[in-house]
């Protein structure tokens, strides 16, 4: 038969404003959004505030309904600064959080997020920083291998590079487990731009 899409709508998140730019990702089934920004009411009369907060949706099946799923909306705790625009990835390890930024700030640090099902808890490892700070990123994963390309290294546009790096992650553990700089792209620098894997199907 012919593929299609089917849309569902889920909880809304707790976060009544929204958030823009958290890092998003999924690991063991359930959905993780942390960090982000917004405005307050109201909304064009106040400065944008960026958020900590860590939310996890759980799905689990509907109480004597197998074959139907329930959702919930997990209050995961917090990142340890208020950060947005940053990139992630969603490995098996969990989801990788790369840079971001504050109003004030742009940061080099990752992180992995680990959903336990078991436990209903979230723990946050550090991984290797990147080479410099970056925010407005993006990033993609190609087997075990992260790629981030793009990016600022300031608040402003002006500060946007030609960065491109990767992180193995089946390195981890070994004098290897770091961020890796390689050939950019031709062309000029850029940050907001968009970063995805593609292959074969196979």
């Amino acid at each position: 038969g012919t593929g299609y899409l089917h849309w569902q709508s889920l909880p809304d998140l707790p976060e009544s404003l929204g958030v823009a730019g958290p890092f998003v990702g999924v690991h063991q089934d359930a959905l993780i959004i942390a960090g982000g920004a917004n405005f307050p009411q109201p909304v064009w009369e106040s400065e944008k505030q960026w958020l900590d907060k860590i939310w996890v949706l759980e799905k689990s099946p509907m109480p004597g309904k197998q074959s139907e799923t329930s959702y919930q909306w997990i209050n995961a705790g917090t990142l340890q600064t208020p950060i947005a625009y940053g990139a992630a990835v969603s490995a098996k390890e969990g989801v990788i959080c790369i840079g971001g930024c504050d109003s004030r700030q742009v940061f080099d640090g990752v992180f992995c997020l680990t959903w336990d099902p078991q436990t209903r808890s979230l723990t946050k490892k550090d991984l290797p920083s990147l080479p410099v700070p970056c925010a407005y990123t993006s990033a993609a994963k190609v087997g075990n291998t992260i790629y981030v390309a793009g990016g600022q290294a300031e608040t402003g546009l002006d500060s946007a590079m030609k960065n491109f790096w990767s992180l193995d992650l089946s390195e981890e553990g070994t004098h290897d487990f770091r961020w890796k700089t390689l050939s950019s792209w031709p062309g000029t620098s850029r940050a907001f731009n968009l970063t995805v894997a593609q292959h074969n199907g196979v």
